[in-house]
């Protein structure tokens, strides 16, 4: 700008019409930039599809989680077909912006050059007439080159402004769309649970206009015991936990912690009191160490409580003998092609260890008062799967636990065991009491007791 308004000085010695013929060239200059960044904006948002299922593709060709299925079943090639489809498809919409922006930038540097040749002409015609010295000449140059250049700088960052601001609405939506549940104003302390968890009436559903999850289930928990839920696939157990540690809220219905709506609390505080071991057991990218430690950030310094849950989770031998012990990195995408060989730079545990390190993450307790396991043994042994459950009966003990299993050998020492089917609570009671009566839970256990009792001539047939 003071280029701009120290030249625009000169020019208008030279004459008002000079200085308007120069200023007023930036004008349309700036209306095609300005087209060119809304188009460059809106394909930006038309590309984001390709460019995460792209993402998606490329994630598969690289993750060694994947490898195993890529590799057996020979699907390489087509994942790479469909990746490169995708990068087709975000670069052919960049072309069709770059095509529009050079002929822009065409049209703009003959505009250019025609102001610039045609105040040149009127300064040598002007210099021959002796209207105008050599030197004036040399700064009508100077004064018109370095007007048209600051104010291309002007044009180019008040477009790339204007590009940013239409882009900013993407993140505006994302910050200005509020919490996922909402927060009581006023949250109360979480307080130690004394009597139970209930479920009242409660009804859920993932969206409006889907199928209902949970229907009026009806559910208490009591302090201090176990309580096993078990049904077949898409009864709605998961969705039962999401609920307990609050990552949704019910549709309709409530979840009473001691007697209190979990909804006067803040989700934040009410999850330090829940500790929960998925199914899909993950390992971190991370050290040993802070694999446990994530489960209660407060244990990062701590080892000795670090390595009581991982010997409660039965993996302390495993980690103690690492490369590096518990400072060893679960990973090895970090290093390079040199460090293949060295096991000191990072080990990759087998899906059992990483299940038992998920377990040891979930039992760095602390101040949490109940006990989340969903299908805590799904990746383990016969002998590693009773290990684990002897284990996990002495850490429960005194505390309040939910535990879910297919298997049924595992949730009968539980204190008392609801059924769940098609999002409702079916049976419930101790396990011999469920067999007796003889429901659905007597059929599953039958169902599975039956092929142990089987003799080896069925089992061959």
């Amino acid at each position: 700008m003071i280029t701009v308004l120290g030249f625009a000085g000169t020019l208008l010695l030279l004459g008002p019409w000079v200085a308007v013929v120069v200023l007023s060239s930036a004008v349309p200059a700036m209306m095609a930039e300005v087209a060119v960044s809304r188009r460059r904006a809106a394909m930006v948002g038309r590309i984001g599809p390709a460019q995460r299922r792209e993402l998606f593709f490329s994630s598969l060709l690289t993750n060694p989680d994947a490898a195993k299925e890529v590799r057996l079943f020979g699907v390489g090639r087509y994942l790479w077909r469909r990746m490169t489809t995708e990068i087709e498809t975000i670069n052919r919409e960049h072309r069709r912006v770059d095509r529009r922006e050079l002929a822009v930038q065409a049209a703009l540097a003959l505009l250019s050059a025609a102001v610039t040749g045609g105040l040149l002409l009127f300064a040598v015609r002007s210099a021959v007439r002796g209207e105008l010295s050599v030197g004036d000449v040399v700064l009508v140059v100077a004064a018109v080159a370095s007007v048209q250049t600051a104010l291309a700088g002007l044009v180019t960052d008040t477009v790339s402004s204007y590009q940013a601001l239409l882009l900013f609405r993407h993140y505006l939506i994302v910050v200005d769309a509020g919490p996922d549940l909402p927060l009581s104003p006023c949250p109360r302390p979480v307080p130690a649970l004394r009597h139970g968890i209930e479920l009242r009436d409660v009804w859920f559903r993932y969206a409006d206009g889907q199928p209902w999850v949970l229907r009026g289930v009806n559910l208490l928990i009591p302090a201090g015991l176990t309580t096993a839920v078990v049904g077949l696939n898409g009864a709605g157990k998961s969705t039962l936990v999401k609920l307990l540690c609050r990552l949704y809220d019910p549709t309709r219905g409530a979840v009473l912690w001691d007697g209190v709506d979990v909804r006067e609390f803040d989700p934040a505080q009410l999850r330090g009191r829940v500790r929960t071991v998925f199914q899909d057991a993950l390992a971190y990218e991370l050290t040993a160490r802070e694999n446990i430690a994530m489960g209660d950030l407060t244990a990062l310094t701590d080892q000795a409580r670090i390595e009581a849950a991982a010997r409660t989770a039965g993996v302390h031998d495993v980690l103690n003998k690492l490369p590096r012990g518990y400072e060893t990195l679960l990973t090895r995408i970090f290093f390079a092609e040199s460090d293949q060989g060295d096991p000191e730079t990072g080990m990759v545990l087998s899906g059992g260890q990483q299940q038992r390190l998920a377990l040891a993450r979930g039992l760095i307790l602390g101040a949490s008062d109940l006990l989340i396991l969903d299908e805590p043994s799904s990746a383990l042994d016969a002998e590693a799967e009773h290990d684990v459950h002897t284990r996990l009966r002495a850490a429960r003990r005194g505390r309040t636990g939910v535990l879910i299993s297919h298997r049924l050998g595992v949730v009968r020492e539980a204190d008392s065991i609801v059924v769940l089917a098609d999002g409702v609570i079916s049976e419930r009671g101790s396990h011999d009491e469920l067999i007796a009566e003889g429901g659905a839970y007597a059929a599953l256990f039958e169902l599975q007791a039956a092929g142990y009792r089987a003799s080896t001539t069925e089992v061959l047939s």
